[in-house]
Order: C-alpha cells, then sequence, then structure tokens
C-alpha cells in the first residue's frame, strides 16, 4: 500500500508540473503564434493590407554571410528587419553598424539565443537587460523583440512591456536553417506561402551548415520574382502592429 500511495504522490506531482509548464510557458508560446498568424490572414481577407512583405532576419550577425546579404539587399533597394543575438552582434558591430547606415531595422533576438521555455525571473531579467545595453552601446535603440524560436514565457511577456518593446512573430518560414533545405525548395516556399502583408523569417546567422548560403542563393532568385508579381517590401516599423 505504502508503494501504491508513492505513486499516486509522484503522479499528482507530475501532472502538477504539467500544469504549471503548461501555464507558464507552453500556452503563451502557442497561443500568442495563433493570434499572430490570425490577425494577419484576417487582415488580409478582409483586404485591410496591400502587397507588402516584411523580410525578417534572425540568428546574426555573422562574418560570413550578413555582408553578403546586406549587398543583396541594397541591390534591392530593400530595408528589411535584422533580429539579432547580442552576443554576435558585440562579435561583429561593423555589422550592426553597416545595417543602420543602410537604413534597416535592428531588433533584439536574446544574448546567446538559448530557448525560455524552463527559464525563470533572473535568466529572463538578465537576459532582456544585456541585450538592451549591447544594443544601446551600439547606437541603436531596439524596440522590437522576437524570442528564439518563438518560445517565451510569462516572465518574457513582462519584461517584453516592461522594457516597451513590441513582440514580433512571423507569418512566413521556409524552414531555411535546416539541412535538408536547398535554395530551390527555400524560394518553392517563399512564392507558395507568402500572401499581402506577410511577415517573413529568415535567417543569415546559425542553422545546419550552409545554411545561410542557401537562404541568400534562394533570395537571389525570389526577391526578383517578387518585386515582378507586385510585392513592395518594408521595414517592421511599416507593420500595422496589432498587440497579442
Amino acid at each position: 500500500m505504502e508503494m501504491i500511495e508513492m505513486l499516486r504522490i509522484a503522479a499528482a506531482g507530475m501532472l502538477l508540473c504539467c500544469i504549471i509548464l503548461l501555464c507558464y510557458s507552453l500556452v503563451p508560446s502557442a497561443g500568442l503564434k495563433y493570434l499572430w498568424k490570425r490577425n494577419s490572414r484576417k487582415r488580409w481577407l478582409e483586404g485591410r493590407t496591400d502587397k507588402r512583405l516584411y523580410l525578417t532576419f534572425d540568428d546574426g550577425p555573422s562574418r560570413e554571410y550578413t555582408g553578403q546579404l546586406l549587398c543583396l539587399l541594397k541591390q534591392y533597394r530593400i530595408r528589411a528587419s535584422f533580429f539579432v543575438v547580442a552576443e554576435f552582434a558585440r562579435e561583429n558591430p561593423d555589422l550592426i553598424e553597416w545595417m543602420m547606415e543602410e537604413g534597416h531595422l535592428v531588433g533584439m533576438h536574446s544574448v546567446q539565443h538559448k530557448n525560455a521555455l524552463l527559464r525563470g525571473r533572473n535568466f529572463i531579467r538578465e537576459d532582456f537587460t544585456q541585450s538592451m545595453k549591447t544594443m544601446e552601446g551600439m547606437g541603436c535603440k531596439a524596440e522590437y523583440y522576437r524570442p528564439p524560436w518563438g518560445h517565451l514565457n510569462l516572465w518574457t511577456l513582462f519584461f517584453v512591456r516592461y522594457w516597451n518593446l513590441k513582440l514580433i512573430l512571423w507569418d512566413v518560414m521556409a524552414e531555411d536553417w535546416s539541412a535538408k533545405e536547398t535554395a530551390a525548395s527555400i524560394e518553392r516556399k517563399l512564392l507558395r506561402r507568402v500572401f499581402p502583408g506577410a511577415v517573413i523569417c529568415l535567417h543569415d546567422g546559425r542553422g545546419a551548415a550552409g545554411a545561410p548560403g542557401r537562404t541568400l542563393e534562394a533570395l537571389g532568385s525570389s526577391i526578383p520574382a517578387l518585386l515582378e508579381q507586385g510585392y513592395v517590401f518594408e521595414r517592421m516599423d511599416a507593420y500595422e502592429y496589432e498587440s497579442v
């Protein structure tokens, strides 16, 4: 009987932990993604957006790839939004300066790109504080934040409001970080998945070996194709932002 009682207590404890995790991280993460995409689709279906696209890049800056990307964007006179990892930004301050000189928006994407699902208050507070200090030290006023993997928790939401940041998710991905994807498959996914007003999330750093290079190759052909379809590209500060 004692063993059965212990198993019951253990099961109850596990159930309680699962409920806490759901309320603390999983439900906020999934719920906000759902609301973001619902709002985007609603604006599109109601005709409240024209043929604008919002090109965003995560996980950089990368010494190997970000400069190439900036040159490509300049070629087509496109201004994009970069959500940078503070650790990489400190290693490449010239690339951050280059982004700002070219008129791109620079936002935050954490200090080291660590998952926030199971992180507590102290970690989240320090992550935001150090990210803000890094951006300010480079002359960049960060007003936009994208959580790594789109994962967040209740403390993330608290510090987003505390720092008066706008939380940015996305509508379109092409899994460009994956080793399974080729430049051709990334291009196909982008052209098939975009819609007027969509926020596109791609990556100029991290991912599988050579992944950002395949993204660059895909953009070299998909950007002119989208321009030919009548799309224009804007920064996230031109986005019809609705709080989620």
